[in-house]
């Protein structure tokens, strides 16, 4: 019997434990031998062989070497449980053996998931898309997937554990594909390293590339990082905003567009319906303008009817003299109102001749004579050239319009004052009354269509005349030009060129 004291170390020890004899007989074992084999109380017992014994073909092997070596030699085997059991098989120095056996079962689970693992691992290291790296603190390399290495076309050499982070981006230099700026290719490492935690910036490489490092620190100093080529999607990235930006100032622009041709839009409805407005009232004038002198020839015809055979020499001359102003009204009325349509439609003649401006403008005030005689005309005309080159026609119809507003808009007055004369390769006609005037907000529309000023309220006219003055002067390359005040009369001053100049035609057609 074995000591006590040995029986209790014996039946303490996690392995089950078989003492054998040099004769390969059982000498002693514990019970933790029955639970890791599985067998019944009883399955072994003293003095039983070695053969008797799970495993023991493998330590028959060990017995016949044992000559040879002398050391302990572990070997494994399945039960038919499924379980994997380890068997060490240890020479005493009696000449007999130690057998220890061990349930490595989950020993061995937990090495082929390991394993698997470890298989996996590789699998995705070799077949991510993204180049991987992992340094010590030292900065050596400690692993690198294939995609790094193909993304810098690194050597094998370059690849291996211990490698120098310094090497491989001196390798990368001689080659073209470093960082454009080496002094801020780290920042993204002192950024991960303040902040502790993941930390990313993009690089740009000398070849064009732009690549996203992704830096993750490890806790014993040591980093893991990701390099991921973002180049199409930068690039892509700035043609979108390029495109963006374009866009944005396109619809900007069309924007403006449309508003810009609302408001001309707007414009040009407010604008329509004044023109609406004043045609109205310029056919409400004209109607009267008409009446009026169609009134007087109709009244004259009367009382010359009346009259019949006994009509004395002054009275038939001043009814003559009545019915001619009125027609020749009519006749000026008819005149404004084609012409100003000529002009609307684009069509007007210009036929430029000799024009003796002296003897028309003074025929122009003997005829306005006649109409009004409550006015006369003071004529300072003698400074003018004998000729100029100007349409007699049109002029004719510049200077009785202008006359016959001096008269009608100065029914206070008797005189009209007309004053001529030649300055700087021109020639100066102004026309002047001291009648009701023009207040000064009217006076830069005073030459708009269908105008009137705020002055003329309860005097005949349609609104046309200075239009078409003005029109007509400026067809002649010249201009004109108003003073006036309220309750101090009005001076209107033409200027037209002496010649013509050299790329005007004999004929016009232009408005």
């Amino acid at each position: 019997m074995m000591p006590h004291s040995f029986e209790s170390i014996l039946e303490n020890l996690p392995q089950g434990i078989v003492l054998l004899d040099p004769a390969s007989a059982v000498t002693a074992f514990n019970s933790r031998t029955l639970d890791i084999l599985g067998l019944a109380a009883g399955a072994i017992r003293k003095g039983m062989t070695i053969d008797e014994l799970p495993g023991t073909r493998d330590c028959r092997a060990v017995a016949s070497r044992r000559s040879t070596t002398g050391k302990p030699q572990i070997s494994q085997f399945a039960l038919s449980d499924g379980r994997m059991i380890s068997l060490t098989s240890a020479p005493s120095k009696d000449g007999g053996w130690i057998l220890s056996y061990e349930d490595i079962s989950t020993l061995i689970r937990v090495e082929d998931s390991l394993t698997e693992q470890h298989h996996r691992f590789d699998a995705a290291l070799r077949n991510m898309p993204h180049g991987l790296c992992m340094f010590d603190s030292t900065k050596k390399l400690i692993l690198c997937n294939p995609s790094y290495a193909r993304m810098y076309n690194l050597p094998e050499s370059l690849t291996q554990p211990g490698t120098p982070l310094v090497d491989i981006l001196a390798y990368r230099s001689s080659v073209g594909n470093g960082p454009v700026d080496t002094a801020t290719y780290f920042d993204v490492v002192f950024e991960a390293t303040a902040r502790g935690a993941v930390a990313s910036q993009n690089i740009v490489l000398v070849d064009g590339r732009v690549i996203k490092i992704t830096h993750n620190p490890m806790q014993n100093g040591g980093y893991v990082a990701t390099h991921e080529d973002v180049t199409k999607t930068v690039r892509l990235a700035e043609e979108l905003r390029r495109h963006h930006d374009q866009l944005e100032t396109t619809v900007q622009s069309r924007t403006a567009e449309v508003e810009r041709q609302a408001r001309e839009l707007e414009r040009m409805l407010a604008q329509e319906r004044n023109i609406n407005e004043l045609q109205r009232q310029f056919v409400a004038m004209a109607s009267h303008e008409f009446r009026t002198p169609l009134a007087i020839i109709d009244a004259a015809a009367q009382r010359l009817l009346r009259k019949r055979g006994a009509v004395e020499p002054e009275f038939l001359s001043d009814k003559v003299d009545q019915i001619r102003a009125s027609v020749n009204r009519i006749v000026d009325l008819m005149e404004s109102i084609l012409s100003a349509g000529r002009l609307d439609t684009g069509k007007i003649d210009i036929s430029y001749d000799a024009c003796a401006l002296q003897s028309l403008i003074r025929t122009c005030c003997e005829r306005q004579s006649t109409i009004a005689k409550t006015h006369s005309f003071a004529l300072d005309i003698d400074r003018l050239p004998e000729f100029i080159d100007a349409d007699r026609r049109a002029l004719a119809q510049v200077f009785t319009n202008l006359l016959s507003n001096a008269v009608k808009y100065a029914p206070g007055t008797s005189e009209i004052r007309v004053t001529a004369w030649e300055e700087s390769g021109n020639v100066k006609v102004s026309i002047s009354d001291d009648g009701v005037g023009i207040d000064p907000e009217d006076v830069p529309r005073l030459f708009q269509r269908y105008f009137r000023a705020g002055t003329s309220t309860g005097i005949a006219g349609t609104g046309i005349g200075l239009n078409l003055v003005k029109q007509i002067v400026e067809l002649h390359d010249g201009s004109i030009e108003v003073r006036s005040a309220r309750g101090r009369g009005s001076t209107f001053t033409v200027t037209l060129p002496i010649k013509r100049t050299g790329n005007a035609s004999d004929n016009s057609d232009a408005a």
